[in-house]
């Protein structure tokens, strides 16, 4: 199970589902593919997810044998799942489903989620006796940023929660949540400003003890000087288009068009880290577009460049398999010196 959730390449868009989490800068590592998209996942939590898809499926069934419910879990049209997608294609969200017959206000259409937790259900329904509509807020700010993004964009003012434990057995805790226009345009706004930020945003604390921090799936990129895969998401020249679908430029080949997503995965050898990922290894002091290699200068005044294979010049696949100590190893560096680099990959314009 591990092994192959390893083997998931991750999605090419920012989630609306993910978007309410708290550390911008995690949901930009995430956007930038700089962790693999399972990372952190043992088998017991794939378990626990792929239980919690059989349980939407369980629930769904369960609602249609409510007398008086309509339940649509796909599109009549398409007969895919409901999908919603803004900002060129960058922000997306694929809702659950849409009901109606609700015996609270059974002429109004809801949008429909089912979330499964172990701990879900009794915790919703005590925030339930404080107040329905604001129990989903105060349970879960990501859930609640979901479903207020899903009524925006499928034009419904009202949600309905169904919460169970994993495998849904009962009890099933329920709420309704109201339309808020003005916390969706915070969350789009939110979500612009992460997809066109040319390097990391500011992280949620400084302190990788901090129990958010310490189990984040991008801790070791970001407070250590490790650095993520080689992918066109981490590449100084590459960079979310303001139009299309989804799609992404390369500005070496700004007439070569969108940069395809399988190409993405990989990029070539041109990569070049975008300078803030490298921030652990030193400060960028110089760089040179025709020879494309950027120049960095350590703290202790040692200096290095990502670019071309050379004596002092680091490929970013080298460098994403090396460390800060390595590359200042003289018995490495001259074991190295004896070998050329070797590409791995075509350049983008032939891909293309």
């Amino acid at each position: 199970m591990e092994a192959a959730n390893k083997a998931e390449r991750p999605r090419p868009y920012l989630g609306m589902s993910s978007i309410g989490e708290d550390c911008e800068r995690r949901l930009w590592y995430g956007f930038r593919w700089c962790f693999p998209p399972g990372a952190g996942f043992d088998a017991k939590g794939l378990s626990n997810v792929q239980d919690g898809h059989r349980s939407e499926d369980v629930m769904a069934a369960r609602l249609r044998m409510v007398k008086g419910v309509e339940l649509l879990t796909v599109d009549p049209a398409t007969q895919r799942q409901f999908g919603f997608s803004d900002i060129a294609g960058h922000f997306r969200g694929h809702a659950d489903g849409f009901v109606r017959g609700l015996l609270q206000a059974p002429k109004t259409w809801h949008v429909w989620e089912h979330k499964a937790s172990e701990k879900g259900p009794a915790e919703l329904a005590k925030h339930k006796t404080q107040g329905e509509k604001a129990a989903l807020e105060k349970w879960n700010s990501t859930y609640y940023a979901q479903a207020v993004l899903y009524m925006h964009y499928g034009e419904m003012s009202r949600h309905y929660l169904t919460c169970s434990s994993p495998g849904a057995r009962l009890p099933v805790t329920s709420v309704r949540t109201d339309a808020s226009p003005q916390a969706a345009q915070r969350l789009i706004g939110k979500a612009e400003r992460i997809i066109y930020a040319p390097e990391p945003l500011p992280r949620i604390s400084d302190d990788a003890a901090f129990y958010k921090c310490k189990f984040c799936p991008a801790a070791k990129i970001c407070h250590t000087a490790a650095l993520p895969a080689v992918s066109c998401r981490t590449c100084v020249h590459a960079s979310p288009a303001k139009d299309g679908d989804g799609a992404w430029t390369c500005a070496l080949n700004p007439d070569a068009g969108a940069i395809p997503v399988d190409f993405q995965h990989t990029g070539c050898e041109r990569h070049l880290y975008i300078p803030a990922l490298l921030s652990r290894w030193g400060e960028a002091v110089d760089a040179s577009e025709v020879d494309n290699w950027i120049e960095y200068r350590a703290p202790d005044g040692f200096v290095f460049r990502n670019g071309a294979w050379g004596v002092h010049s680091f490929t970013s696949k080298e460098l994403e398999g090396f460390t800060p100590a390595l590359i200042r190893d003289p018995e490495f560096m001259g074991i190295r010196e004896r070998y050329a680099a070797v590409g791995t990959s075509e350049p983008f314009e032939a891909a293309a």
